[in-house]
């Protein structure tokens, strides 16, 4: 799909010699801006003061030694010795326009497109003055790129003049110029130019022409003038928030047409405001196909990722119904639906599957209340290919011991009733079956809890009729945990583990005779527990 072309272009009349301002020309290949720092102007300005102070002091010298100095004055050329600091270029530099880029009022540029940037906000003691595309006021634009509109230009000085009066400017690539620009500033006051090629003898120098005089100009001060519409648009589709303004996800939804059942994710507040863990637990859990602790590295993209998200290409902005049709929107493959905290929902849509111009595989995809058809390259558009094990933890218990208000576990005729209240281990107290016990042993016991993991995920199996080899409740004080976790042995070396009564992980059936043999010897203090089952 090719960019929608600006059709509110202004037909204002040009600048005299600018007669073919918004004359078709054709595209240049160009290179993105060089990010500069110290100009050359400023480091040789420092180089001469440098230069001052060393004379300064020779002059300091004189005095206090009480040399003639007659002979010394004249052998000190201040002038001369600031003027050899300065290379040709910048003995050949020509200020061009003298205006400040804080009074642009607007700008004009005729390319591969046409299309008018004008300011939309006036400069604050906290913020720059704001820019904007004519016809484009709701599309999000890259703030840096626009700004080197703006500021490249104004108080802009050639390398040199090549020809004044230039009869032929086709020499230069100014006859039919890649890119003509005006710049009108609050004055009244406006700067045409044009941009031809790029130096034969020195590619970091591009052709310009001012009137009818043509000059050397540094080719990072034009390249952003030679751009199509769509570069200056924004790729970000949903800014990153700072840190103090983060909102909390608190759900993430994944339907999509390959599963069966969708992906359901939720913030875990317990898991979240507890540092006991170490910052090693995933803030979110999965609720849907099964419940499953999630593994923080793997998931942090899917929960968290729409926000920073970047796209490889904008494919058209303001798209039409039948474009939207035909990228798969309207039927999306895939649809991610974001809750926040801050009262803010984001649903994307990811449509059909393609190849980029570049040859990079991408989705097609909109994010809801926007008017704009992105290309996300399908490494990032994590949604359309995470599974469940993907990004799950191996770990069955996930609370922590001081928060459990009761464990229930059942084996057998054998039943161990645990409660628990308190918030540290030095307050917390427990009961076994309503009689006193061992905190210490009971967090022992826990301990092994926490070591049991899934070694494979079994979504697809079929719970047993038959009742669980070992069963146990857990709930926490604050009832916000409340889940059931089920050990089955199927024969052979193999066991399942069901959590909520949905068959979840596989395990080695020897890890349920390691729970059983625990739940055992609990009543020993004297023996210990087995902490592993290999």
């Amino acid at each position: 799909m090719s960019e929608e072309k600006n059709s509110q272009q202004e037909t204002e009349e040009s600048q005299a010699g600018m007669d073919t301002f918004f004359s078709d020309t054709p595209a240049p290949v160009i290179q993105n801006p060089e990010k500069k720092g110290m100009s050359k102007n400023v480091r040789l300005l420092i180089a001469a003061i440098a230069a001052l102070v060393v004379v300064g002091g020779a002059l300091t010298v004189i005095l206090l030694t009480g040399k003639n100095s007659e002979q010394d004055e004249s052998s000190l050329d201040v002038s001369s010795l600031a003027e050899g600091l300065l290379d040709e270029d910048e003995k050949n530099a020509v200020m061009l326009n003298p205006e400040s880029a804080d009074d642009l009022k607007e700008i004009k540029i005729s390319n591969a497109d046409q299309f008018r940037v004008y300011k939309n906000a006036e400069k604050t003691s906290e913020d720059n003055a704001g820019y904007t595309i004519e016809g484009y006021e709701d599309i999000p634009l890259d703030t840096g790129y626009i700004s080197t509109l703006v500021k490249n230009a104004s108080e802009l000085s050639a390398d040199q003049l090549v020809e004044e009066n230039a009869s032929d400017l086709e020499k230069y690539g100014l006859s039919e110029p890649v890119s003509q620009v005006v710049m009108s500033y609050q004055d009244g006051t406006d700067f045409a130019f044009s941009v031809g090629s790029v130096s034969p003898m020195n590619s970091s120098q591009i052709y310009c022409a001012v009137d009818s005089n043509v000059y050397l100009v540094k080719s990072s001060l034009m390249n952003n003038y030679q751009q199509e519409i769509k570069f200056f648009f924004s790729k970000t589709i949903l800014e990153k928030p700072a840190d103090d303004v983060y909102p909390i996800v608190e759900s993430l939804r994944i339907q999509r047409k390959d599963l069966d059942t969708d992906l359901y994710m939720e913030y875990a507040y317990d898991v979240a405001e507890d540092d006991s863990v170490g910052g090693t637990a995933a803030t979110h859990v999965l609720r849907e196909p099964v419940f499953a602790y999630l593994n923080v590295e793997k998931s942090v993209d899917v929960t968290n990722g729409m926000f920073g998200l970047t796209a490889a290409e904008i494919v058209k902005t303001h798209p039409s119904a039948e474009e939207l049709e035909n990228a798969g929107i309207n039927d999306p493959f895939c649809t991610v639906t974001m809750i926040c905290d801050d009262g803010n929902t984001y649903i994307l849509k990811l449509g059909n599957q393609y190849q980029t111009e570049a040859g990079s595989s991408a989705y097609y995809a909109v994010l809801d209340g926007t008017d704009i058809l992105y290309g996300i390259a399908d490494t990032r558009a994590v949604w359309a290919t995470v599974q469940a094990g993907d990004i799950t933890s191996a770990n069955i218990f996930g609370t922590y011991v001081w928060d459990i208000a009761t464990l229930d576990v059942t084996a057998g005729d054998k039943k161990l009733l645990f409660s628990g209240s308190g918030t540290d281990q030095n307050d917390y107290a427990v009961t076994k079956n309503n009689q006193e016990c061992d905190t210490e042993r009971f967090r022992q016991f826990y301990k092994f809890l926490l070591y049991i993991y899934g070694e494979e995920l079994y979504l697809e199996a079929e719970l047993p009729a038959s009742a669980p080899d070992a069963e146990i409740h857990l709930v926490s004080q604050d009832g916000r945990e409340d889940y059931t976790i089920a050990f089955y042995k199927m024969g052979g070396l193999n066991a399942m583990i069901a959590v909520n009564g949905v068959p979840t992980y596989k395990i080695r059936s020897s890890c349920v005779d390691t729970v059983l043999h625990n739940i055992d010897i609990f009543d020993n203090p004297d023996e210990e527990f087995t902490m592993t089952w290999q």
